[in-house]
């Protein structure tokens, strides 16, 4: 069913798997026919002679007192030799950066800052602040289409490469614009918010599916690649959560974007010198692929009808701003058509599994306008309330 499903799926899939230890090898001849019970993985041991050392660091059979001190140097340093021997030092840079700055630093800070931003810089209510953020959030909803477009044209030969810097500018100025505009709009902020999304959750797509295509290559180096992805994501929004409130406490809070004009600039750097290791396309072979397009018609289509979607709520959401029941018939009407179109055009068991996160979101009934404003609201807003500051809060 994976070799069934499209690329970027696989790719997605196979990298889930890699955390279980898995590998994978080509099915037989036929075989696309066979029964449901047929599986085409085998596990892959810690080690093997190929490869030399294993993704995890063993103690010696009998450790003395040198080896429990020294233990996390070692295991730290045999991490860094299996991550570098395997995916080099140039594609580690590469991803340190995107997601230690970019999704780390840059998608943090967006978060912890929105509701201070809202309330001392815009001076908006609760409903108007939520509604911006959908506005702002809209990009991580169209990530397939996105998906499917740098599958199948790649922009001035490079699949990955030029989308980066393309968007990575986009973000720049976006985040030049919230620094340096007198921005009184929630809409204007909205907008311009939503570039720099635009930014984080492409270059987030676009490195995922790189760092997935490599590990599917080297099945020995297991969980390394996620772990370190994940750790840069973490150090990254740790960061962002010890000065975040600090900041906004004392000062206002649109002077944090100046901060992040250079973190939004920083992943042109490692891109433009080649260290995402995206192989140029020959000159005869560019252009739209409408194989690729025709082999998943079905697929591709519900990709772009839902990104089609997501850009018709932004759009009804500044437009009509305050009229919430407009944005919810909307929404409604779009989840109703989604839903039906995935389960006819989706295979069966990716269609189950996207209604069932789609219906978990649907049930959590999103408060959060309301209640940040509640939580750290004065006591002449919310008399006897907690009255937090934007430090406790963070």
């Amino acid at each position: 069913r994976l070799q069934l499903a499209p690329r970027a799926v696989r790719l997605a899939c196979f990298a889930a798997l890699r955390l279980a230890g898995c590998t994978f090898t080509e099915p037989a001849e036929g075989a696309m026919g066979g029964s449901d019970d047929q599986a085409y993985y085998e596990a892959v041991p810690d080690g093997d002679e190929k490869h030399g050392k294993g993704q995890n660091y063993q103690m010696p059979e009998n450790p003395t007192p040198e080896d429990y001190m020294m233990h996390p140097y070692r295991s730290l340093k045999h991490f860094h030799d299996v991550l570098i021997s395997n995916f080099g030092w140039k594609f580690a840079v590469q991803i340190g950066v995107m997601y230690m700055f970019v999704k780390g630093l840059l998608n943090a800070v967006l978060g912890l800052m929105k509701l201070s931003y809202c309330k001392k810089t815009l001076d908006i209510d609760g409903n108007a602040c939520q509604t911006m953020m959908a506005v702002a959030g809209t990009p991580w909803a169209i990530k397939g289409a996105i998906g499917v477009l740098s599958d199948a044209y790649p922009l001035f030969g490079w699949h990955k490469k030029s989308y980066i810097i393309c968007v990575a500018f986009l973000g720049t100025f976006a985040f030049t614009a919230l620094a340096a505009l007198p921005i009184k709009s929630a809409a204007m902020a909205g907008c311009l918010m939503f570039l720099a999304n635009m930014q984080i959750a492409t270059c987030d797509l676009l490195c995922e599916g790189k760092y997935a295509e490599l590990m599917q290559q080297k099945p020995h180096t297991g969980s390394t690649m996620v772990s370190y992805v994940w750790g840069c994501f973490q150090v990254g929004a740790l960061i962002a959560s010890i000065f975040v409130g600090p900041v906004a406490d004392h000062y206002d809070p649109q002077i944090i974007f100046w901060f992040c004009i250079p973190l939004a600039a920083s992943i042109l750097v490692p891109t433009s010198l080649g260290y995402l290791s995206d192989e140029r396309v020959p000159l005869d072979k560019r252009g739209l692929d409408w194989d690729l397009l025709n082999e998943h018609p079905y697929l591709v289509a519900f990709c772009l009808i839902m990104a089609s979607v997501a850009f018709g709520n932004a759009l009804i959401d500044l437009f009509f701003f305050d009229a919430h029941f407009w944005q919810m018939i909307y929404c409604v009407v779009s989840c109703v058509i989604l839903s039906i179109l995935a389960f006819r055009w989706l295979p069966p068991h990716l269609a189950r599994c996207n209604f069932y996160m789609f219906i978990s979101c649907v049930l959590y009934i999103n408060i959060s306008g309301a209640q940040d404003f509640w939580f750290t609201g004065d006591q002449k807003c919310v008399p006897g309330g907690p009255s937090f500051d934007y430090t406790y809060y963070n």
